[in-house]
């Protein structure tokens, strides 16, 4: 069938282990882009597994670009996600107090918590998700189940995001292009319970201790039968001190003495520029 061809098409892209962008995503002048893995931003990798840890993200914004046969693992609480131009991937997304979004994406399986979730562009997506409503606009084949992820702290991160375990309206999707053809149809059906597939998330080594030590836990209510479904696991080290341990974390601006100043998640601000700078710009 056309989704048969399309994973094995995407199969193609990209070498074997090299992490970096493919020569499908060359620039216009012939260079691949540069990959990037840094905290709350990871662009143009291949064949990479990529974890953020309990701790790592602390409530930032995300940001995933065209991402190839990787498999990403969010678990940490964020406020907002963007997943765009994402091919042949598994992208777990740990509670997020805002959106999540999917643009240009292709043939992943993505796993979300989240207030609202948004595709637009994509086409043949699996979407375990725990949300508010998800809308689909100019999407083809996308399929819904319940949030299908076990990890230790899983209900801690739902607190911190804001999220309601109870209230899950996975199957109450909007498509802006509703009965629209020249959409490939269909846009987006459910996915059949037989299907359903739990991904446990185990953590081990140094860091791996209080909460991180328990069993893997997932606080939304499933329907009998859904925790003992097909199985699947990965099973992440945690250091004892993360590499971004160090990095602080902007999460907003304050008006003060009369200039926009960058505010951190440990209260601290950025210094008042020098005199005669020009001021920055009003905050978004």
């Amino acid at each position: 069938g056309d989704a048969t061809q399309d994973e094995e098409d995407e199969d193609e892209d990209g070498g074997e282990g090299s992490g970096e962008a493919s020569a499908e995503e060359e620039s216009s002048d012939g260079e691949r882009p540069e990959p990037v893995d840094e905290r709350a931003a990871l662009r143009f990798l291949v064949d990479a597994t990529l974890h953020r840890l309990p701790g790592d993200l602390r409530g930032s914004s995300v940001e995933l670009e065209r991402l190839s046969n990787c498999e990403v693992l969010l678990l940490d609480h964020s406020s907002q996600v963007t997943v765009d131009g994402c091919k042949n991937c598994k992208i777990l997304i740990g509670p997020v107090s805002g959106s999540v979004f999917l643009r240009n994406c292709k043939s992943v399986m993505v796993t979300a918590a989240c207030q609202q979730l948004r595709t637009r562009d994509c086409t043949h997506c699996d979407l375990f998700v725990h949300t508010l409503g998800p809308v689909v606009e100019r999407s083809s084949q996308m399929r819904f189940e319940r949030f299908n992820c076990w990890a230790p702290g899983m209900g801690i991160l739902f607190e911190k995001a804001g999220l309601d375990p109870a209230d899950n309206r996975w199957d109450q999707v909007y498509d802006f292009h509703e009965g629209d053809e020249s959409v490939p149809m269909p846009h987006w059906s459910v996915m059949p319970a037989a299907e359903f597939l739990r991904w446990d998330v185990r953590l081990f080594g140094p860091g791996a201790v209080g909460p991180l030590a328990q069993a893997p836990d997932n606080p939304t209510p499933l329907p009998d039968g859904y925790a003992d479904a097909e199985l699947e696991t990965s099973e992440v080290e945690v250091p004892a001190v993360s590499r971004f341990a160090r990095e602080r974390v902007p999460v907003g601006r304050r008006l003060i003495d009369g200039q926009w100043t960058v505010i951190y998640d440990d209260g601290d601000a950025d210094p008042p520029p020098p005199p005669g700078a020009p001021p920055p710009p009003p905050p978004p």
